[in-house]
């Protein structure tokens, strides 16, 4: 039975780099540290328990070469380094717009 695959196109706008949680400074990445997509692997159980538990993504779609640098997200409940190829369900932006809350 031959697999259909599906191509993936690239994911961009709602990333970590343009999250309220993270870091501004950011830091060379070294490319071992990288999964296929250019996003970071947890490193440990603790870490991993945290990602799971935020949906802590890489977005599919992008090569290994779109993370170049590194930033540390901040979110208590991430406390990782995350690439611009990341995202999690506590993702904000200030800009985001919520129709249930009053301006």
């Amino acid at each position: 039975m031959v697999k259909n695959e599906k191509k993936m196109e690239k994911v961009t706008g709602t990333n970590c780099y343009n999250c309220i949680f993270v870091a501004d400074q950011e830091k060379a990445v070294d490319p071992k540290e990288l999964n296929e997509e250019g996003g970071i692997d947890p490193r440990n159980k603790d870490e991993l328990a945290r990602a799971k538990k935020a949906d802590l993504i890489t977005l599919p779609g992008g090569p290994k070469a779109d993370a170049t640098t590194k930033r540390y997200c901040n979110n208590e409940q991430i406390k990782m380094y995350v690439t611009v190829r990341m995202c999690c369900a506590y993702w904000d932006n200030a800009g985001v717009k919520r129709p249930w809350k009053s301006t």
